[in-house]
């Protein structure tokens, strides 16, 4: 979008901000009335706009209903490739050049409102990071510097590229994260990392079946992922583009999922996925992706994650064993890190989607290891559901 626009619709932020609230309130009920579809990320093809209505009617539903209009005023850190770690981020001119300097100038600042991180073309070569930083009761999104809300993939001048340095991990490893402060991703590329691009981390306690607080509500939209796992990068082998671990609630939409290979190793440790759900990560929402040359099964579900919704997504040369797995410990051999028992998930729906092709040849739709379909370990509740439900999926 051009930078004339952008100021545009910055001043005009500012002048609602000065409207006395009682005419704040009504002019945003009026705003959210008659444009709220087209105020959504995607909006800009009329699939696109349908899908976010989708996504945000879910949330509407979540919340009871109530819709939240997006704050008038934001933080907003910038990101650039020639920028510097010594600068505070606040403008364009101030960029700083990692996300681990936007992690400080966001804790430094502690805001009180949702933070876009606004981020410059070009391509970033950084090693993996740990994010711990969040707003309470606030999202933090991470998006390009030229993207308005409402926009689709073809409102920005191009996706900023970030590379892995070679050093093992994930792009981003989100831990610690509270409940109601959710990270979103719109319209950038990763690739080249060992683990994976994103990990959504709410570890769940060791040795218990208790969690510990999952994260949740976070979004996945308009990603690109590319050439990740250890064909790409030696350091390490891969284990899911996007890796759920107690994770829940959270949209994956609209992204491209593109050569995830591991190579070498047991085959076991060859089977990256596109989605991996795993350790109670249940009523993900994942719709819309493109999944293409994955070595292992491009969506797998792990350890009591339930109730998730995949489908309209596009299948082609992935899967070692089929479209969607279902797995999970069952003990009764060694194992290098003890943990708690694992479960059957339970009642995950596999739909709608378009399956062209395995990465080596002909695989079945659904694969469930070990037992059966109604299978409930001693101390696991299957709650008399299937482990996965799947039709109307279709040959490309």
């Amino acid at each position: 979008m051009p930078h004339g626009a952008m100021r545009s619709a910055l001043a005009a932020k500012d002048a609602m901000a000065r409207i006395p609230r009682p005419a704040l309130f009504g002019a945003v009920v009026a705003i959210v009335t008659l444009v709220v579809a087209a105020a959504l990320p995607g909006g800009g093809g009329s699939n696109e706009k349908k899908d976010l209505a989708d996504v945000v009617g879910r949330h509407l539903a979540a919340s009871g209903g109530r819709f939240a209009p997006r704050p008038v005023t934001v933080l907003r850190v910038y990101l650039a490739p020639d920028g510097s770690d010594s600068n505070d981020g606040t403008a364009q001119d101030r960029a700083v050049r990692t996300l681990d300097a936007v992690q400080r100038v966001i804790a430094a600042a502690r805001p009180d409102t949702d933070v876009e991180v606004r981020i410059q073309h070009g391509t970033y070569v950084a090693a993996p990071v740990q994010w711990t930083t969040y707003v309470p009761g606030h999202t933090i999104t991470f998006l390009p510097i030229d993207y308005e809300f409402g926009e689709g993939a073809a409102g920005i001048g191009s996706r900023p590229i970030f590379r892995g340095d070679g050093r093992n991990g994930f792009w981003l490893r989100a831990t610690q994260q509270p409940a109601g402060a959710p990270l979103s991703f719109y319209f950038l590329q990763v690739e080249g990392y060992s683990a994976g691009a994103i990990a959504f981390d709410g570890a769940p306690a060791t040795g218990t079946r208790q969690n510990t607080a999952p994260a949740t509500g976070n979004t996945v939209y308009g990603m690109a992922f590319r050439r990740l796992g250890s064909k790409y990068v030696r350091s390490g082998v891969g284990y899911g583009a996007i890796d759920l671990i107690n994770s829940r609630d959270n949209v994956i939409q609209n992204n491209s999922f593109e050569y995830l290979e591991n190579i070498g190793g047991s085959a076991r440790q060859n089977l990256v996925h596109g989605v991996y759900l795993s350790h109670h990560s249940s009523n993900n929402l994942i719709r819309n992706n493109r999944f293409l040359q994955i070595s292992g099964d491009p969506i797998r579900a792990r350890d009591d994650s339930n109730e998730n919704k995949i489908f309209a997504n596009t299948f082609t040369r992935t899967g070692a064993s089929a479209y969607f797995s279902d797995w999970f410990f069952t003990g009764g051999r060694p194992k290098k890190n003890t943990g708690p028992v694992e479960c059957a998930s339970r009642a995950n729906a596999f739909y709608d989607n378009t399956l062209n092709s395995g990465y080596r040849g002909r695989i079945d739709v659904l694969w469930i290891s070990p037992l059966g379909d109604a299978y409930a370990a001693s101390g696991c509740d299957n709650n008399g559901q299937g482990r996965v439900h799947a039709w109307g999926n279709q040959a490309g």
